[in-house]
């Protein structure tokens, strides 16, 4: 009977021998696991702030393309409204000269 309760305090010791290094192996595994994954979403957040400053420079840059074009417009429209106001009293003239030419003949 002693010779059987040993057996089993020493199968029990073996035992939990056992499965504290499958345990510890397990937690090894674990912590490399999250390293890594901690790792990548480190580098995931990194690659997103760069996504987004770029985002934001390529944005701004568009804008001020965009105004600078917008203001070539205008300027253009501005010169070809001044072109027709300067030439509409000629053409009035032009248009008077033609109606009163047509009448007299």
């Amino acid at each position: 009977m002693t010779y059987i309760l040993i057996a089993l305090v020493a199968s029990s010791f073996i035992f939990e021998y056992w499965l504290l290094t499958k345990i510890n192996k397990l937690n090894k595994e674990n912590k490399l696991y999250r390293k890594s994954t901690q790792m990548a979403l480190e580098a995931l957040g990194r690659d997103i702030n760069n996504f987004q400053a770029g985002m934001s420079r390529d944005l701004h840059s568009t804008k001020k393309e965009l105004d600078i074009t917008s203001k070539r417009i205008d300027k253009k429209v501005d010169v070809s409204r001044r072109d027709i106001m300067n030439s509409l009293p000629t053409q009035i003239r032009k248009i008077i000269g033609h109606i009163e030419f047509s009448q007299k003949a």
